[in-house]
């Protein structure tokens, strides 16, 4: 009588036959999986969600690529059938970098009057008339910057050029979106002594707020007070047309940038800024220091700042700020520094200048940026000119 058993010789045509594993067989694990000999099949696996928070700030200057416990389940989020996908980082195109919208031509109408008796100059900011742009789809939303940059007494000038290296007052008005024809009548008023109107000179600059909220000049007229010669209680009626913007010479800073692929870790070093502006009048100096914010869509994620180096022109921090960005996330944040001066209270800190970094901006902020992924775990340090 027949048991099963698989030493009787009827056993290999039997139907019944239990089925024994074979082995050499199972499934193979994924990279950083926790199991060990069998396991479930692949088909069972559920996979989990995988981490998209952008902007976590750590202070911390640790560029270690350990990803710690939470790894674990991140690759098992990218599982599919039993095999991982290959993770690349989001690489920008070239064709998507930046091209800034340009001014062609316009006009800029205002008003200035002096009054003696109240010593001070009242400002009316018109219009801007005539308006042509470089692309005629583009959408602005411009304002008028106006920066009076005050020289001090000489006895003799071997230059006619205007001096526009030490800022003094600076207005703006109001932004008016959505407009290629604006109209802002916004009026000013700044103390100035008779005496002193001849030292100034003024720079107007039609400005926009684009979709990384970068403050861009769109065009600028430049001119001496002297010129206007304002007389008491009369209205000068001006009308300057914009020139494409100059460069102004108001520092670089060295950055540091830094990619973890594995952690997703993403650092920035600020690391010193060089030629800064004297904002400190006794002693020529500046209390200089930076904030730090990742942007997504001209939206700020997270922010910091570094500490404040105390009468230096030149000085230099060496300070790193860490953010996690996923890899499929670098194609599409960027970062923007701004350089400050540090008065008594907070009412009188002044802005200095920005900088932008991002896969998407201009050349040489592309070309950073490029380089940080081409170099993973390797920090990448260049000059970035402030922008005013």
């Amino acid at each position: 009588m027949c048991v099963l058993s698989p030493f009787c010789w009827l056993y290999h045509y039997c139907p019944f036959q239990t089925h024994a594993p074979v082995k050499g067989h199972d499934p193979a694990q994924g990279y950083g999986s926790t199991s060990t000999g069998s396991q479930s099949p692949r088909s069972e696996c559920m996979p989990l969600s995988p981490r998209m928070r952008v902007g976590s700030v750590k202070e911390s200057s640790e560029f270690s690529d350990s990803s710690g416990p939470s790894m674990i389940e991140m690759k098992r989020a990218q599982w599919k059938d039993g095999l991982m996908q290959k993770r690349s980082l989001s690489v920008p195109n070239v064709d998507s970098m930046d091209h800034r919208v340009t001014l062609l031509k316009g006009s800029l109408e205002f008003t200035m009057k002096y009054d003696k008796n109240e010593r001070k100059l009242i400002v009316n900011i018109l219009k801007v008339t005539e308006m042509i742009l470089s692309d005629t789809a583009a959408v602005i939303s411009p304002y008028v910057r106006v920066r009076f940059y005050r020289v001090p007494y000489q006895f003799f000038s071997l230059s006619k050029d205007h001096v526009i290296n030490n800022l003094h007052i600076e207005i703006r008005t109001k932004m008016k979106k959505h407009n290629d024809n604006p109209t802002f009548n916004e009026l000013f008023v700044i103390p100035i002594d008779k005496d002193d109107l001849k030292l100034y000179t003024v720079k107007l600059q039609l400005c926009d707020l684009d979709k990384y909220s970068r403050h861009i000049v769109l065009g600028e007229a430049t001119f001496t007070l002297k010129k206007l010669n304002l007389a008491e209680n009369e209205d000068a009626e001006c009308s300057e047309n914009l020139q494409p913007p100059t460069d102004e010479d108001i520092g670089d800073v060295s950055i540091g940038l830094n990619y973890l692929p594995t952690a997703e870790k993403l650092y920035l070093t600020i690391v010193k800024i060089r030629g800064l502006r004297p904002m400190n009048k006794q002693d020529n100096t500046t209390d200089a220091y930076a904030r730090v914010a990742l942007m997504f869509d001209g939206r700020h994620l997270k922010k910091s700042k570094t500490i404040i180096k105390k009468g230096d022109l030149n000085p230099e921090f060496d300070e790193t700020f860490a953010f996690d960005v996923p890899s499929q996330k670098l194609g599409s944040v960027y970062f923007r520094v701004s350089l400050l001066h540090a008065g008594k209270t907070k009412e009188e800190h002044r802005l200095l200048g920005r900088v932008y970094i991002g896969p998407n901006l201009d050349a040489d902020s592309h070309a950073h940026w490029m380089e940080m992924i081409q170099l993973p775990r390797k920090q990448v340090t260049a000059w970035h000119k402030i922008q005013g």
